[in-house]
C-alpha cells in the first residue's frame, strides 16, 4: 500500500500515515462513521461523504493543497481502535438507511438501489433532503405530481413534507442516495 501511494504521491509525507491509520476495503452497500477531528482519506473508489456542519478541513498530506499541520495536531482526538462498518437497515426491498451513532444529530442517509424496470416510495420527511443519483438513470416523482428524469450526477432538492417515487425503465438500474437531518 505505502509503495502505491507513494507513486502517486512521491516525496509526500502522507505515504507514513498507512501505518498509523486503520486501513478499511468498503463492498458496496457498507458504511463508516467518522467523528470530528479524526483523520481519514479516500484513496480508491467511488463514495457518498454526509459532513455535518464544519468550518474547516485540514489535511495532513496525500494532497498538492497547503497541509496545516499545527492545526491538525491541535484538533486530533488521537482515540485508536477498529473501525465499525454500518451494513444499513433496511427500509423496503430496495432501499436501506444509515444512522450515525446517537449523539450526532446532524444527519442520516438513505441508499436506494432499484434494478432495472422497479418502484420504490421514500417517505416524506419533516425537513429538507437532497437526493444524488450516482450511476443509473429513471425518474422521481414527488408526492405534489411533479416528476422529472434523473441520471447520473443528477441532485434534487426535496421540500419538506414530500413522498417520492423513484422508478426505473426496462434498461436501466439507479442508485441514489439522500441525505437528510437526522431526526426529520
Amino acid at each position: 500500500l505505502a509503495q502505491r501511494i507513494h507513486a502517486q504521491y512521491p516525496g509526500d509525507v502522507g505515504v507514513f500515515c498507512v501505518y498509523l491509520l486503520n486501513y478499511i476495503c468498503l463492498k458496496p452497500g457498507e458504511a463508516v462513521f467518522m467523528a470530528a477531528n479524526e483523520p481519514h482519506a479516500y484513496l480508491f473508489g467511488d463514495c457518498v461523504e454526509c459532513m455535518a456542519c464544519s468550518d474547516n478541513v485540514v489535511r495532513a498530506g496525500l494532497t498538492p493543497k497547503f497541509k496545516d499541520t499545527t492545526t491538525l495536531c491541535n484538533m486530533l482526538t488521537y482515540k485508536d481502535g477498529p473501525i465499525e462498518i454500518y451494513r444499513g437497515e433496511p427500509l423496503g426491498k430496495f432501499v436501506s438507511t444509515y444512522i450515525p451513532p446517537p449523539d450526532v444529530d446532524e444527519f442520516r442517509l438513505e441508499r436506494c438501489q432499484l434494478p432495472p424496470n422497479s418502484a420504490c416510495t421514500l417517505k416524506a420527511v419533516d425537513g429538507v433532503s437532497i437526493i444524488v443519483v450516482i450511476s443509473g438513470s429513471g425518474s422521481i416523482e414527488e408526492s405534489s405530481g411533479h416528476k422529472h428524469a434523473v441520471k447520473v450526477g443528477s441532485v434534487t432538492l426535496v421540500c419538506a413534507g414530500s413522498q417520492l417515487n423513484l422508478r426505473t425503465h426496462q434498461t436501466d438500474s439507479l442508485l441514489a442516495f439522500r441525505a437528510m437531518g437526522r431526526n426529520v
